[in-house]
């Protein structure tokens, strides 16, 4: 899962392109994506789990 620092501090691979100069790696953004949207999934269940609890 991953912390505030983890998504601050991410640093993504860049290469140069001749129409746009300095891009990301869409593959490691790719990837970084999915490790956050996998986070807020867990989140979004404990939060659920939560509220249940609380009722």
């Amino acid at each position: 899962m991953l912390t505030p620092n983890d998504v601050r501090h991410r640093k993504f691979r860049t290469y140069r392109s001749l129409l746009y100069g300095e891009v990301y790696d869409a593959e490691d953004v790719d990837d970084f994506l999915d490790s956050v949207a996998d986070t807020i999934k867990v989140l979004g269940k404990e939060v659920l789990k939560a509220r249940k609890k609380r009722q």
